[in-house]
């Protein structure tokens, strides 16, 4: 079990790598979308940016990190707290305040940051995920999907526009098997109502995504009768590329040395040796790009109640095996150790079969918040904020 953290983090990057080294994690990725929001002139490119800023979290959740330390691990508390330099601009410096928690308490907080300088802009995620198991009647295909309750809120200081966002579902088809497959189901949504412009994206089976990009309908105006303008439309998948239609010629690309009409490049920046990970196995994860938002799916996965959740007796007995066969420490791989210390005890006439391996009990504190009804919440803040130079040099 993990406990509460604070790491303050001066330059370099959030996991801690050197000063000097280039390593575009997702907090350099999710920041650099908002200073191009920051930037655009028309609120429609604004609200594409924003578009791809929700494509590029959805990917984060599958994307596999280089380091061995982004293990998920079951936790009672995480709090970190980085700031980071992203250089120079017009007239100064970007500074990027981070803050990333998870945590059974419900409050949330925006990103620490210091009182010198302007917010340029803001992205707060607040996640409260929950889990329920499905199945066929005919076919006996089993799947788990986790939904993401909660959303996240970005505001453009510079333009006094504020965008909420809701993320779509997670689901992972035949989990517990080694045809294992993950993709997000539903629709996800952005409302800028300062701009009156939103976009509406359905996630389809095999990685397909749609949307609009449109003008919000008058209030009171019958859905029948709704004929909002629409501005661009967008399809494509988004474990690859998603694409706009109506994109104008004339004006420079979204993506620097790509197609004018590129909406969106999921392997953009991701890093040497990470990728999007859809053969995910739930029960023994590896290193991802956010570790504490698995640590709550891990917690909403044995929160399942399978007489509750199950819509079929196979999605019922698919709950019962996520209880019974999850580890609380996924990177741990106990089976292995298990069956090398049954191997080495195998001669050992002493040894208790019936013995109970307290490593697959939830700690007392856990056990505690759950029984209260509690459920771990995830959160992740960014200030984006300018400095003049004489600013830099009184914070530093």
């Amino acid at each position: 079990m993990e406990g509460p953290q604070l790491v303050s983090e001066m330059g370099g990057g959030a996991n801690g790598e050197r000063e000097g080294e280039e390593r575009k994690d997702l907090y350099i990725r999710h920041s650099s979308l908002l200073a191009d929001a920051d930037k655009a002139e028309d609120p429609v490119e604004r609200m594409l940016i924003v578009c791809r800023v929700l494509f590029s979290f959805c990917c984060d959740i599958l994307r596999t990190s280089d380091l061995v330390s982004d293990i998920p691990i079951p936790t009672l508390g995480f709090h970190l707290i980085a700031r980071k330099e992203l250089g120079q601009c017009p007239g100064g410096n970007l500074r990027l305040h981070v803050q990333e928690i998870c945590t059974f308490s419900s409050k949330t907080q925006a990103a620490a940051c210091n009182p010198k300088g302007t917010v340029r802009a803001t992205m707060t995620i607040a996640l409260r995920p929950w889990a329920r198991t499905k199945g066929q009647l005919i076919g006996g295909n089993r799947s788990v999907q986790i939904r993401l309750e909660g959303g996240a809120v970005v505001q453009l200081d510079r333009w006094r526009e504020e965008y909420t966002m809701t993320f779509p579902s997670l689901a992972v088809h035949s989990p517990l098997t080694e045809d294992t497959i993950t993709d997000f189901t539903g629709q996800a949504g952005i409302t800028c109502m300062e701009s009156g412009i939103e976009s509406k994206i359905n996630f389809k089976p095999n990685f397909a995504v749609k949307g609009v990009v449109q003008q919000i309908p008058p209030k009171g105006t019958s859905t029948l009768l709704q004929r909002s303008k629409v501005y661009h439309q967008l399809s494509g998948r988004w474990d690859k590329r998603i694409s706009i239609t109506n994109r104008n010629p004339e004006k420079p690309p979204l993506i620097e040395d790509q197609p004018g009409n590129l909406l969106f490049d999921a392997h953009q920046d991701q890093g040497a040796g990470c990728y999007i990970n859809k053969r995910i196995d739930i029960s023994r994860l590896g290193p991802l790009q956010l570790p504490k938002l698995w640590s709550a799916f891990h917690d909403a996965l044995m929160s399942i109640d399978p007489e509750r959740c199950a819509n079929t007796s196979s999605a019922k007995q698919l709950g019962v095996d996520l209880k019974s066969t999850l580890p609380l420490n996924y990177g741990l791989h106990f089976e292995e150790v298990d069956k090398k210390r049954h191997a080495d005890d195998s001669d050992d006439e002493n040894q208790d079969d019936d013995r109970v391996d307290l490593r697959k009990r939830l700690p007392p504190c856990i056990q505690e918040q759950k029984e209260a009804g509690g459920r771990l919440q995830y959160q992740l803040s960014y200030s984006l904020v300018h400095l003049t130079p004489d600013e830099m040099e009184e914070t530093n």
